[in-house]
């Protein structure tokens, strides 16, 4: 049997003026001593649940608003409706949402507005374990909309979806209404925060009564971090993901990459995407499109900043969109003035027989300025401000310093060389450089010389791009990294 608190309707806080404002008061006074609304997780057996499904203009809190709000809370195997309201969400309620729950302008005009519900919701859900289906969905809209009134918002989470899918993994999706099928489940208000909160709550109670192993225990006992994971992905998968540098591919239903990243530390980088779940539309839809992750660990993470350029490049994932993107090139030049004398600029696209080239201005200039102080030659060549104490060469001194310069740094690209970098695995990590221009990566034996025979058939091949000569570069000038002439 449902028990419900007696109220006038079945909408509540729907209280006098009066009776809002001093809730409100109490609610605040409470909110400003109490910062941390954190429940001790451990599990035990007296555990309390509030059970919360809510009703939206849309998908992702920003941008959208809450319409209705219910919670249902489940102690021991007796649900209770403690809290149900319709809320003013200040902003229009489309077509096709009213189309789907029955809720209009009409219906929210009348009804308070979230400040006002506010503390009455509060005390439905403090001490107890948040419980939705989906949870992140509920989770995230009521925390933006308690932010916003400058109250924090932090309870443990449990998702019914979740732990649907491990007592129930022959069903091949885990939506409300297919779990409320298979166990059973009527549901009188389907898409509304009333009917689906009570059936979630029935769900909840089901499949506690078939949960043999103790499942809800371990999904308790969890560190609250995996709870921000998306249901459809496997908790499992993240948790074995192991804290060494490497790349990780986010793949959707079809098994189709939509994502590729890299990482020092595998678990903590892919974690870290779901930290701020549903922040905006693209994240949230992003977040929807995942179903599994998988990865491949490397020596080094400058292996896996080189992987992953390949790998984006040879896949062109739905959501990388900085490698995809036009990149120009910015090369250094030298050339003549009229009156003859001899000038370094910088340059927005490749020269045939270039200096160096980078895929940001900032970038040259800072590698321009540094490399000209280093071989004492005044950065006024190139149109910068000398420092203060530069000790300014003869001029035929410094003609011959600059055209000694061109020389080397265009003789530097052509040349061939083997970068290594020694790492726990007893391998080296190794990036080729041939006739000036990025071959490839790969790993060698600490004692192998490096030929271009070894190097094509070990090394993997991979597209030179300015992502992968910035991080040669950054190689180049790391004391760990050796540098070996073929």
């Amino acid at each position: 049997m449902i028990h419900t608190h007696e109220v006038p309707s079945s909408i509540l806080g729907l209280a006098t003026i009066k009776r809002r404002a001093l809730k409100r008061l109490s609610f605040f006074i409470r909110s400003a001593t109490n910062q941390n609304l954190n429940l001790d997780v451990r599990y035990r057996s007296d555990l309390n649940f509030a059970i919360v499904d809510i009703e939206t203009t849309g998908l992702y809190h920003q941008g959208h608003g809450i319409t209705e709000v219910a919670v249902v809370h489940v102690d021991g195997d007796t649900p209770t409706v403690a809290f149900h309201s319709l809320v003013k969400p200040m902003r229009n309620v489309p077509g096709h949402i009213t189309s789907l729950t029955g809720i209009d302008n009409k219906l929210t005009d009348d009804a308070p507005t979230f400040e006002e519900i506010a503390g009455p919701l509060m005390d439905a859900l403090e001490g107890r374990v948040f419980v939705a289906h989906n949870v992140n969905f509920d989770y995230q809209f009521l925390k933006a909309a308690y932010q916003k009134l400058g109250v924090p918002f932090r309870l443990h989470r449990l998702c019914t979806m979740r732990y649907a899918r491990k007592i129930l993994p022959e069903l091949q999706s885990h939506r409300l209404r297919l779990v409320c099928e298979a166990l059973g489940v009527a549901n009188s208000a389907e898409h509304r925060a009333g009917g689906d909160a009570l059936a979630t709550a029935e769900v909840f109670r089901l499949l506690r009564n078939r949960d043999s192993d103790s499942v809800l225990e371990k999904l308790i006992k969890q560190n609250n971090t995996t709870a921000i994971l998306p249901p459809q992905l496997d908790r499992d998968a993240v948790l074995n993901l192991p804290d060494e540098p490497g790349v990780y591919y986010f793949e959707n239903e079809q098994r189709k990459i939509i994502y590729i990243g890299k990482a020092k530390k595998l678990k903590k980088r892919v974690l870290s995407h779901f930290t701020s779940s549903g922040s905006s539309r693209r994240k949230q839809l992003f977040q929807r499109e995942i179903k599994q992750v998988r990865f491949r660990q490397t020596a080094s993470e400058y292996e896996a900043f080189l992987l992953e350029d390949a790998e984006i490049k040879s896949h062109w994932p739905k959501y990388n969109r900085a490698q995809k993107e036009r990149v120009f090139h910015f090369n250094i030049v030298p050339y003549e003035t009229k009156s003859g004398k001899l000038k370094m600029g910088i340059l927005k696209r490749r020269e045939p027989n270039y200096l160096p080239g980078f895929n940001s201005l900032a970038a040259a200039k800072n590698w321009l300025y540094r490399e000209l102080l280093e071989w004492e030659i005044s950065p006024e060549v190139a149109g910068f401000m000398a420092p203060d104490d530069f000790e300014r060469s003869p001029v035929d001194l410094e003609v011959d310093k600059i055209r000694e310069f061109i020389h080397h740094h265009r003789a530097e690209n052509e040349s061939s060389y083997v970068l290594r970098e020694e790492t726990h695995t007893g391998l080296c990590h190794a990036v080729a450089i041939l006739r000036g221009k990025y071959h490839g990566f790969g790993q060698l034996e600490p004692m192998a010389t490096p030929n271009e025979e070894l190097i094509e058939s070990t090394f993997r091949k991979a597209p030179d791009s300015p992502t992968a000569r910035a991080i040669i570069r950054r190689m180049i000038t790391d004391e760990n990294v050796s540098k070996h002439e073929l």
